[in-house]
């Protein structure tokens, strides 16, 4: 097993499973986010900007704040506002201050942001077949599960990480 990621590495032997499993995710993480993002500069977006859009459009005419996006990142940063920022300069946001709370600006995705993604979403269906290939539902969810249990594991050894979102 893991002759790919061997190969890939320029490795001879992985230490443990444990060390083989954790390789072969970081290094499946990097090619699919090195590929994704090749697929969305064709639309003039980051791996970010269009997570923002991605969480904005399941939010609906309800839009989020500023802090609930960031806690939705797949990569949180602190650098959602200004994310936010250029995704309304382009017109693929709106923001909205609450009239209860001064403090609160909510984020909504526009009629052109929504546009957007659903030019995206062809383009997108093809590269996740072609990354999932033969693989079978039962095996997709699958790995789903491992990885979650994963998530879960890392979440709970660095339960102070994550003090401003709940992980609920």
């Amino acid at each position: 097993m893991g002759e790919i990621l061997k190969k890939r590495l320029r490795m001879s032997k992985f230490e443990s499973p444990a060390q083989e499993a954790t390789l072969a995710l970081m290094v499946t993480a990097s090619e699919l986010r090195a590929n994704m993002d090749r697929l969305l500069a064709e639309f003039g977006l980051t791996g970010e900007q269009y997570n923002i859009l991605r969480i904005l459009r399941g939010a609906g005419s309800e839009g989020h704040p500023s802090g609930e996006i960031g806690c939705r990142m797949i990569d949180r940063s602190p650098d959602v506002t200004r994310r936010i920022d250029t995704l309304a300069r382009q017109g693929f946001v709106e923001r909205e201050r609450s009239t209860g709370d001064k403090r609160v600006v909510r984020v909504h995705i526009t009629e052109k942001g929504l546009g957007l993604l659903n030019s995206i979403t062809p383009k997108l269906e093809v590269f996740e077949q072609r990354i999932v290939g033969e693989i079978n539902e039962e095996d997709l969810h699958r790995l789903a599960m491992l990885c979650e249990k994963m998530i879960e594991r890392d979440a709970i050894a660095a339960e102070d990480g994550n003090q401003n979102c709940d992980t609920d």
